[in-house]
């Protein structure tokens, strides 16, 4: 009995450096070299929005991955007295090919409905997400959010619609986003 159990030992020891090395992936430090991600830094953190004619906040969160090696982007409604209300999430990451981030973000989680595309940086600096929005039922409608820098370190979004007509711009408009000052020991997202 205990010579076979020996046995067993070594050959599992054995096996796994041979597993490891199957897993392993070769750092080539290319996100610190080339730092792709750098025209979309200026939206890293917690942005909020108020609509004022609709008595409801926005809350727009982007956040590194590991070691930068993708955004997450989620957006949150606010309605007084309620907690934040999750609207979409998801993830963004470099495409070496096209030179844009491709994402892929769960709409109204439960929903069934999914936006993808890719988030380019136009020659102004100003930063483009184009989204296809597929719905449960397969419908499928495109849309256009643009962010751009605004002074005192705000942001001005808008999001546009692709109609027979051309594109339309959405209501509320242009919306500005705000960085709210961080309070230790609070959790402003409720999340």
């Amino acid at each position: 009995m205990f010579k076979p159990l020996n046995l067993i030992a070594i050959a599992a020891l054995l096996a796994v450096p041979t597993i490891a090395k199957a897993h392993s992936v070769t750092q080539t430090h290319f996100l610190e070299k080339a730092k792709p991600y750098a025209p979309f830094e200026f939206l890293i953190g917690d942005w909020y929005s108020r609509l004022a004619t609709q008595n409801v906040s926005i809350h727009q969160e982007f956040k590194w991955g590991p070691a930068k090696s993708y955004i997450t982007y989620a957006s949150y409604l606010v309605v007084p007295g309620q907690p934040e209300q999750l609207h979409f999430t998801g993830m963004m990451v470099w495409n070496g090919q096209s030179k844009a981030l491709d994402f892929l973000f769960v709409l109204q989680p439960g929903s069934g409905a999914q936006e993808k595309g890719a988030v380019v940086v136009q020659p102004d600096g100003s930063v483009v997400r184009q989204i296809a929005l597929t719905a449960a039922d397969a419908d499928l409608d495109h849309f256009r959010q643009t962010f751009r820098k605004a002074a005192g370190g705000k942001v001005i979004t808008s999001m546009m619609e692709r109609t027979v007509n051309g594109w339309k711009l959405q209501p509320p408009g242009e919306i500005v986003m705000e960085k709210a000052p961080a309070i230790a020991g609070s959790n402003p997202a409720g999340h």
